[in-house]
């Protein structure tokens, strides 16, 4: 619903009724705590009684006059309002509680605008004074305005009756349908069996050592989620279009992916197959965005555009240390950290699952057991908090033939065992599955 921005007067004249109810209506103060903060306020001498009466709400005492009045003048501010006067003037206002819902969201929605306002000319200052170019003013009104909630003040709480009435609607649509699996498929029966497929809100952390296979693990989900006619975003940091592409046409030739990266010894029956899998993959609904350095800012830009463009449901990220930081700290636990918390938030107002790869630390390479587990993710942060499903990428012959010879490594298997490790399942059950990866041709498939 749009709203017009209110005139100065009736915003103080509101803020008048809102601090008045606070200090008479116990019933209505929660509402108001959870609802506003003292920064909300227009006037000043508003957010110092606000202030004020968060501090009083916070020690659970009872907000009255007197008592707001005492806690400013602990602070030394009672003068510079006005004294208990102007308390006693403001609490004047106070007829009932009613409506302070509406007043409640008046005063936010009026703190969002002048925010709005304000990100705009910090902008504006910045491209004047610093003559910052389009592409990083975009980069940084984009950063400003994602501090901007207009959700933070909605009551997200609801009563067990409510979430069962949609649970019970929800059972009943899953029981109509023929296809067991509730979210995106990866086509890897364990996995789906575990997961029920990917589901929608979900942010999955795939993470695995260099060359271990991670990239082609999620191009597999990727043309997968495809094939079934899923729009798919690809966010690839690291490897142009290009290379992802020949990836993808790879694994559905089942040419050998040296021929294809060399252009050499494709013989006249493999052409026309490669012909055949061009058609197949063009008409895939896949996206790629191969911009390096890209920020969080600006996947979430992009991937609400492909959501409302294309239908996106479902998206890959290569790789999560490569996304920029845009606060400019040298943090860089800390930067993940914001970025994987982002990444989460994205998945969820979206409705897709978001499959984020992610670097493993050195540390794992130094154990005798180099299975990887949770503390082995780099920059870890709160990217095991945020993840709903943490899975990582072994195989024993990364590590058998890695110290070996020239000759050893030329003898290695082209489809080796993969160990695929969900360590972290949010909604079910973890453990390992074992998997085959066709190194030739970048494809991972059931075993057995």
């Amino acid at each position: 619903m749009s709203r017009k921005d209110m005139s100065e007067n009736n915003l103080h004249s509101v803020e008048k009724m809102v601090l008045a109810i606070a200090m008479h209506s116990p019933n209505a103060l929660p509402d108001i705590m959870t609802g506003l903060v003292a920064d909300d306020f227009l006037d000043s001498t508003h957010k110092i009684i606000f202030q004020g009466i968060i501090e009083l709400h916070s020690q659970s005492k009872e907000v009255t006059i007197s008592s707001v009045a005492n806690q400013i003048e602990k602070k030394g501010n009672l003068e510079s309002i006005g004294g208990i006067q102007r308390l006693q003037d403001i609490a004047l206002d106070f007829f009932s509680d009613e409506g302070i819902e509406n007043f409640i969201e008046d005063i936010f929605y009026a703190s969002s605008s002048r925010k709005f306002d304000a990100a705009l000319r910090r902008v504006q200052n910045l491209r004047r004074e610093e003559q910052m170019d389009i592409e990083s003013s975009i980069n940084e009104i984009q950063k400003e305005l994602l501090k901007i909630d207009l959700n933070a003040q909605k009551n997200d709480v609801q009563s067990i009756h409510a979430s069962t009435e949609s649970l019970i609607k929800k059972i009943q649509e899953l029981e109509k349908r023929s296809e067991t699996l509730t979210g995106i498929p990866t086509d890897l029966f364990e996995l789906d069996e575990i997961t029920s497929g990917l589901q929608e809100g979900d942010l999955i952390i795939l993470a695995a050592r260099p060359s271990m296979g991670k990239t082609a693990f999620a191009l597999n989900l990727a043309y997968n989620a495809a094939r079934h006619k899923n729009g798919v975003a690809v966010f690839s940091l690291e490897m142009p279009a290009e290379q992802l592409t020949q990836r993808i046409m790879t694994m559905v030739s089942k040419i050998d992916s040296k021929k294809l990266r060399t252009g050499k010894n494709i013989s006249k029956a493999e052409w026309s197959n490669l012909l055949a899998s061009k058609e197949i993959v063009s008409q895939l609904p896949i996206y790629i965005d191969d911009t390096p350095g890209i920020t969080v800012q600006q996947i979430q830009s992009k991937l609400y555009k492909l959501k409302r463009d294309h239908d996106v449901k479902f998206c890959v990220v290569d790789y999560l240390q490569l996304i920029s930081s845009t606060n400019g700290s040298t943090d860089r636990q800390n930067e993940i950290s914001n970025i994987s918390r982002q990444l989460k938030r994205v998945a969820r107002e979206l409705r897709i699952p978001i499959v984020c790869l992610s670097q493993l630390s050195r540390s794992v390479e130094k154990r005798e057991d180099k299975r990887p587990i949770m503390s082995d993710l780099r920059d870890s942060g709160a990217i095991e908090q945020d993840a709903d499903i943490i899975m990582f990428l072994y195989r024993d012959d990364y590590y058998k033939h890695k110290d070996g010879n020239e000759e050893e490594n030329k003898i290695v298997d082209q489809v080796s065992a993969t160990d695929l490790i969900l360590s972290k399942h949010r909604n079910g059950a973890t453990g390992t599955i074992n998997i085959l990866f066709d190194k030739s041709h970048g494809k991972f498939m059931d075993k057995g």
